[in-house]
């Protein structure tokens, strides 16, 4: 019987190999590119779960009365492992994340990211598996480091690390004392190298706020009891500045504290700041949208295709066939052009892949070891869906015809059948409209973001990285070398250079007439406006002047005028925390340009000169504005000054209009994958209406060739096959214009500064669908209208 069966299914496939191509194929894109997400989420809900201990292990923030700062005070860890029974250990860390690190050993040196300084406690609280060394003493000493087995390779080949130096940035030098394994899975924080920072104990001070501070209990709490133990802790310790209780202190609208997170919900679920599991859910419902129009394409061209083996069912039924032995016959042949599309859909995912994890920077493979079981199981839950999906209306439509009916040339098809088959086309282009607005939208906010006003002009001005004695003790001597090159006119410093992935957002409480005024420092040099050609507002800009050079004057830009509520803000004195000692007077305000992006809105900053106002500021680079027509001979000559400057670092440097554009990374991803989505969507939505039309078209040949013969035009014939089909069309579109305005609407929330929703984009939208139906269907049309009536009628 199942022999039988197969044969009937191979036969009926080769005998329709045209419209079974075409659904195999549109199913397997649907399913291969739900596939590739199903693999993302898969690796985005893995972050963190690579080890049972990290359940246990917390991140600390300190939160104010506006804010919650992730950046906590040096000494915040070793207290609260003191005065907390519940914290069994705690580490303070400063990672470097993406920033590369120079290390040297006699041989070879390498730029290596993910550079951890630690305190001692960092592996009783972070569980890696150190595979050389000894893991308890790994961090005691200073100076010490630990390196993943990668950078081992990368740095001593074979050779045993243990004991080996290493020079980071040809200054300070570490020792290794231990190798460790690289997590099992993701986590949110990336460690190829944790060393001891050797001015640890001068730096263990609470006004220090440059750490992250993380803690593990020694059972797995509750976020909120966590919290709730550790609060009345620290105020009580230190802010308490009164008789004030805890219960006080909250009752008057304080909100100061600390504030929680679980490690493993850090990723994909904080309780504040970003997440990455929104991205992650919309390219999940646009995967299975694009899955369900594969799956319509399928039951659509099935149902179409059915009539044709009708008598095959009467037959069947006259022999004895249940209705029960049809149905489970044709959900057969549907299993298994479910299966070959699925089999498809893996090789085309595989060809994906490579793409995909190229874009999100991730490694994404089939069938991972540890992963297999769970991948298998999902993928046979996939298959059960779709076979479902797009085959069990089918099979039960052909498993119901009655073989009297059929047997005497009834095959009428029925309200129901053709009133489904028209729904499942509606939804399929709603589906397509839906995408198409999605791309109209992001192509014209990207669009719109690239080329708006910045506030600053990025062209032709080179973003020099430079250690921290090049930026600060010789950046005069370094400015002068490289302005006497050919083309070079202007050399500045910045600590917030626009388009750095990692610029300091950290905002100050300044004093300004008795009250507070929390804005951000920026550090930079006098040429710094001029480079970057930024508009003075109002004063002037700094000079060489005694109190500009040491921090006694400031600039201000707009925002941060406005925040002093002055209307002429220029001889306003302010002062930096902790400094009332030194005054600082503002002596010019500076247009707003934007630093980080279009999401957030243009923050209050305070741009000086020099550390000597208690706060001190480094990081950053160097910015070189280039003229003339020979901007290679210029760039040239700058790396050959370079040699000099910083003999054992390689110039690496940027232009900083190329740079910016990093910050619009993520968008320029998102709008790649909607862009890949809509057309694939769209591309299915075109073969399956293709094919559908071909086969309906080919019904009425007979029905054509005799209108043609009683005088039907072409257009005639056009506007009587087409009808039905774009009436459907404009359906779909009508249904889809307030999902895409609401999908829309939504993402656009998201940015500070952002385009109108106007009806010009769903105009266009709905012009780009009607056109390719249109195209489409008109192909089939035309095609009938020019065959030879008497090719058909001569049968008859």
């Amino acid at each position: 019987m199942i022999k039988s069966y197969l044969k009937t299914t191979w036969r009926n496939l080769w005998k329709n190999r045209f419209y079974g191509g075409i659904n195999i194929l549109g199913l397997a894109i649907g399913l291969a590119s739900f596939l590739v997400i199903l693999l993302y989420l898969n690796h985005e809900l893995n972050y963190d779960r690579w080890d049972p201990e990290l359940e246990k292990v917390y991140k600390i923030s300190e939160r104010t009365d506006e804010e919650i700062l992730e950046n906590t005070r040096a000494p915040l860890a070793a207290f609260l492992r003191e005065h907390e029974p519940a914290i069994a250990e705690a580490t303070r860390i400063s990672a470097y994340g993406d920033f590369e690190v120079l290390l040297g050993t006699g041989e070879n040196s390498i730029y290596q990211p993910d550079f951890v300084e630690a305190d001692s406690s960092f592996f009783r609280v972070f569980p890696y598996k150190i595979v050389q060394g000894d893991a308890a003493a790994a961090l005691d000493r200073p100076n010490a480091a630990v390196i993943s087995e990668a950078v081992a390779q990368k740095l001593f080949g074979k050779a045993n690390p243990i004991g080996r130096t290493v020079r980071v940035h040809n200054g300070n030098t570490l020792e290794i004392t231990a190798v460790m394994e690289e997590p099992a899975g993701p986590s949110h924080l990336r460690a190829a190298v944790v060393a001891r920072n050797p001015y640890e104990r001068s730096n263990n001070h609470w006004e220090n706020f440059s750490f992250q501070t993380y803690v593990k209990t020694h059972r797995v709490m509750r976020v909120s009891t966590l919290e709730q133990r550790l609060d009345p802790l620290y105020y009580h310790h230190r802010l308490k500045k009164d008789e004030m209780t805890f219960q006080e202190f909250r009752a008057a609208s304080h909100q100061a504290g600390l504030f929680v997170d679980a490690v493993q919900d850090l990723h994909n679920f904080p309780r504040h700041g970003n997440s990455n599991i929104m991205t992650v859910s919309v390219l999940l419902l646009l995967s299975t949208l694009l899955l369900i129009a594969g799956a319509i394409n399928f039951s659509n061209l099935s149902i179409a295709t059915s009539f044709r083996r009708a008598k095959e069912v009467g037959v069947r039924k006259v022999l004895g066939s249940s209705r029960r032995q049809l149905l489970l016959q044709f959900l057969g042949e549907v299993t298994l052009q479910c299966v070959v599309a699925l089999c498809i859909a893996i090789l085309i995912a595989n060809l994906m892949l490579p793409y995909f994890s190229q874009e999100f920077n991730i490694r994404l493979h089939f069938f991972q070891s540890d992963k297999a079981l769970s991948l298998s199981l999902q993928l046979a839950l996939c298959l059960l869906v779709v076979i479902v999906l797009s085959g069990f209306y089918p099979a039960l439509f052909l498993s119901r015809y009655t073989a009297t009916r059929v047997l005497k040339g009834d095959l009428s098809r029925g309200a129901t059948g053709i009133a489904f088959r028209n729904t499942l086309i509606v939804v399929q282009f709603t589906v397509s409209a839906f995408f198409v607005i999605g791309i109209l939208v992001i192509d014209k906010q990207m669009h719109y973001m690239q080329t708006r006003d910045k506030g600053f002009s990025g062209e032709q001005v080179l973003r020099i990285e430079a250690i921290q004695s090049t930026r600060e003790t010789d950046f005069e001597t370094v400015r002068n070398e490289l302005l006497r090159i050919p083309g070079v006119t202007q050399v500045a410093k910045t600590t917030a250079v626009p388009g750095d992935v990692l610029v300091d957002t950290t905002t100050y409480f300044f004093r300004h007439a008795g009250s507070t005024v929390r804005m951000g420092s920026v550090k930079v040099s006098a040429d710094y406006f001029g480079t970057l050609g930024i508009q003075l507002m109002q004063g002037r800009l700094f000079n060489e002047s005694y109190a500009d050079q040491h921090t006694r004057s400031a600039l201000l830009n707009e925002t941060g005028a406005r925040r002093l509520n002055l209307e002429n803000p220029i001889g306003a004195v302010i002062n930096f925390p902790h400094c009332d000692s030194i005054p600082v007077r503002v002596v010019g305000v500076v247009r707003d340009f934007n630093v980080s992006g279009f999401e957030q809105v243009i923050q209050p900053v305070v741009y000086t000169i020099g550390n000597e106002a208690c706060i001190y500021q480094s990081a950053g680079a160097i910015l070189v504005k280039l003229s003339g027509g020979n901007i290679g001979t210029s760039v040239a000559a700058i790396e050959r000054a370079w040699q000099k400057i910083e003999p054992a670092f390689p110039i690496r440097y940027t232009f900083l209009d190329n740079h910016f554009q990093q910050v619009f990374a993520a968008h320029t991803r998102l709008q790649r994958i909607i862009n890949f989505f809509g057309f694939t969507a769209v591309a299915i939505a075109v073969m399956g209406l293709f094919a559908l039309t071909a086969f309906l078209v080919g019904q009425r040949t007979r029905e054509i060739s005799i209108r043609k013969v009683l005088g039907a035009t072409i257009a005639d014939l056009g506007l009587l096959l087409s009808k039905d089909f774009m009436k459907l069309i404009v359906l779909a579109v009508v249904l889809a214009m307030p999902l895409g305005w609401w999908a829309a609407n939504s993402w656009l929330q998201g940015f500070t500064y952002r385009i109108r929703l106007d009806g010009w984009t769903f105009f266009l939208a709905t012009l780009a669908i009607l056109s390719v139906a249109a195209l489409t269907v008109g192909i089939h049309t035309l095609k009938a209208a020019k065959a030879n009536p008497a090719d058909s009628l001569k049968d008859e």
